[in-house]
């Protein structure tokens, strides 16, 4: 059983007098851990269907399956849970607190989850996901004193935080410079590789989908091509080529 199946799947927005059909016969498998790009041109239908998965929005018609279970039919109430547990989000823009410290950044999500209310917990489990990304050393660190690739990986730590089985990121690398971006991308592939992460990332940028084991490229609405990546980028390869950096 796939973890997550979709079934002709579609969204249509009325704006104004206009009906846009954002997607449009949709059906896609992907396996647990899946490392999956998402590739199109703005107003591909991309984002939208990467809101679907996130329940971050419902279709107009179709099925959702995630993990077996039709989330197409779950209430508001249902689907929250699987926001807070399940799926872990990152962004383009970090959405970090500015007056908030990076391990205060972390914990936040941990604020809704009952089941982690005592402040000891929060601080620990937050020490954990930023040790993931390699920021222990930055715990009291403000956004302000981090570096671009640094902010982005306290999102993906903050992303961590509640053990979600997928990560659903939606142009994680599009402020980011190139070696940044392959820094980043080096902390998805090691989250997918060591601990099973189910990866889904959005992108527009051919070399960064190329990172993942597979891409989907949309295009109107619906799927126009579906493969698998033969030559993978593995991003701590390149890493340990690029020179190093000198210092005057």
């Amino acid at each position: 059983m796939s973890l997550i199946s979709v079934r002709d799947l579609k969204k249509t927005y009325i704006v104004g007098d206009i009906e846009v059909r954002a997607l449009r016969h949709v059906s896609l498998d992907v396996e647990a851990g899946e490392f999956l790009a998402v590739t199109g041109p703005s107003g591909s239908g991309k984002s939208t269907f990467m809101h679907i998965l996130g329940c971050l929005d419902r279709p107009t018609s179709g099925q959702y399956f995630l993990d077996g279970k039709d989330v197409s039919r779950l209430s508001k109430n249902d689907l929250a849970r699987i926001r807070n547990h399940q799926i872990g989000f990152v962004f383009q823009g970090f959405n970090l607190l500015s007056r908030t410290t990076a391990l205060e950044n972390v914990e936040l999500p941990l604020l809704y989850n009952s089941a982690a209310s005592k402040g000891s917990d929060r601080k620990r489990r937050a020490m954990e996901s930023l040790k993931l990304v390699g920021l222990e050393q930055r715990t009291h660190h403000l956004p302000n004193q981090l570096s671009g690739g640094q902010q982005q990986r306290v999102a993906i730590a903050r992303s961590l935080i509640n053990n979600p089985s997928i990560l659903l990121a939606d142009e994680p690398t599009g402020n980011l410079d190139t070696k940044t971006s392959i820094e980043v991308m080096d902390v998805f592939q090691t989250l997918n590789k060591e601990r099973g992460i189910t990866v889904l990332l959005i992108t527009h940028e051919r070399d960064i989908a190329e990172y993942g084991t597979r891409i989907v490229a949309f295009r109107d609405g619906v799927i126009k091509t579906d493969e698998k990546i033969a030559n993978r980028r593995i991003a701590s390869v390149e890493l340990a080529a690029l020179p190093p950096v000198s210092v005057d």
